[in-house]
């Protein structure tokens, strides 16, 4: 049975055929011809059914997630499902995208209703000020919430707001465009969820829409912070607490990414960041990557940069990586060689790279690698064809740059069977 067509499962289907009798009685109720009946009144009928047929919290829980990610319900009836089956008993919560006139009624449902929330996610729901003290009500309201996803609407007053009700806190997605200051990062950094913050998403790719040293705030006052996702300047914040306020400072982080990197930038991450495992670097500066020679890096994404400087670090640190991102490298990779440095690399992507080669596959080959992307990156169609039949795992392919015919992925099927061991037989 192919991956990508898995059988349905029996819970699946019984889920999807009950939201759809949901569904189908509420429509009926509203638009059936000749038909005059209160929703208000078929609304409890219905969730008088599912209290007597054993509905647990999970099963409306479920329920709101097949119907409001549904893309063939109109706003109205996702917004009646929503009104009728979030209770105290649902502790996870994704609205979906909807139009601005249910922004007010979403949020006047949350508050209301969903006090047993421990994942609330918004996106979608673009909260305009003038609706904003509708998201502190159920902020306040929503106390165990662990895990809460407000991209695009955060601003200085909801992490004051946050700062002070959601102890339980771990994960806040406050990415995007907003306009948060440093009067925001610090009331974050500094109240009663500050222990707790694990994974927080702030600013915008690419873009210092939050100053490096409002980050800083962060490092230094949430202890146990792994990943700053999307925020691309980290780099700069960890030397600001480095040079400002402790030289022997140390956090958690596991993930950074950091952009236009220099060597003295990359060696305070490498001493303040003990636990990285994950590092995206954005056109680092020439001669930097000699920092990272003694690092244990699983991932590695590197983006503008000179491909003999990185194949040299790679001598020394290549064996501990699982997944290598290249895009937009300066000179050759030889694949060959990267095999041999790095033979433990389950997913490797190469995008826009100037070129690609392969010229050794008796001697080194990807022998772990199950995700393998080439797109816009030049490489001869007889070393693709020799890396795919030497790299027996993968599972995952994608390229553009060369055109294989028929023949070529018969003869590339066939020798993938003969160097797995099994037979080719030609019917």
């Amino acid at each position: 049975m192919a991956k990508k067509c898995p059988v349905r499962s029996l819970s699946d289907s019984a889920l999807g055929e009950l939201a759809n009798l949901i569904v189908s009685t509420l429509g009926y109720a509203k638009y059936g011809p000749d038909v005059d009946m209160d929703i208000n009144i078929v609304m409890v009928d219905i969730n008088e059914y599912l209290e007597l047929a054993g509905a647990t919290s999970n099963i409306y829980q479920d329920l709101l997630r097949v119907i409001l990610s549904s893309n063939y319900l109109d706003a109205n009836m996702r917004f009646t499902c929503l009104q009728m089956l979030l209770n105290c008993g649902v502790s996870f919560l994704v609205t979906e995208v909807f139009p601005l006139s249910y922004y007010e009624k979403i949020l006047q449902v949350i508050a209301a209703q969903g006090t047993g929330l421990r994942v609330l996610n918004l996106k979608g729901v673009w909260v305009k000020e003038e609706h904003m003290f509708y998201m502190f009500d159920i902020v306040k309201k929503c106390k165990y919430l662990t895990k809460l996803y407000v991209p695009f609407i955060a601003n200085d007053d909801l992490l004051e707001v946050i700062s002070k009700h959601c102890s339980h806190l771990q994960v806040l997605d406050i990415s995007g465009e907003t306009d948060i200051t440093e009067i925001g990062i610090e009331s974050l950094s500094k109240g009663v969820c500050a222990d707790r913050l694990t994974i927080i998403d702030v600013g915008m790719m690419g873009e210092e829409n939050i100053c490096y040293s409002d980050i800083a705030l962060i490092l230094e006052h949430c202890p146990n912070v792994e990943t700053l996702s999307t925020y691309s300047f980290v780099g700069p914040s960890l030397k600001f607490v480095h040079d400002n306020v402790d030289e022997n400072f140390q956090c958690k982080l596991k993930y950074l990414h950091d952009t236009s990197t220099d060597e003295e930038t990359l060696r305070v991450i490498v001493k303040t960041c003990p636990q990285l495992q994950s590092l995206y670097l954005d056109t680092p500066k020439s001669g930097c990557l000699i920092a990272l020679s003694n690092t244990f890096l699983r991932k590695l994404k590197i983006y503008k940069f000179s491909c003999s400087e990185l194949m040299e670090l790679l001598e020394t640190t290549g064996r501990y990586l699982d997944h290598l991102t290249m895009i937009k490298g300066n000179g050759e990779i030889e694949l060959g060689v990267l095999a041999k440095m790095c033979p433990g690399l389950i997913d490797l992507d190469c995008y826009m790279m100037e070129g690609l080669s392969y010229f050794s596959p008796k001697q080194h080959r990807f022998s772990r690698l199950e995700g393998l992307e080439m797109l816009s990156s030049p490489i001869a169609n007889t070393a693709l064809k020799s890396l795919i039949c030497n790299t027996t795992q993968l599972k995952r392919l994608a390229v553009d740059s060369v055109s294989l015919t028929d023949e070529d992925v018969v003869s590339i099927i066939s020798m993938h069977l003969r160097m797995s061991g099994l037979l080719w037989h030609r019917t």
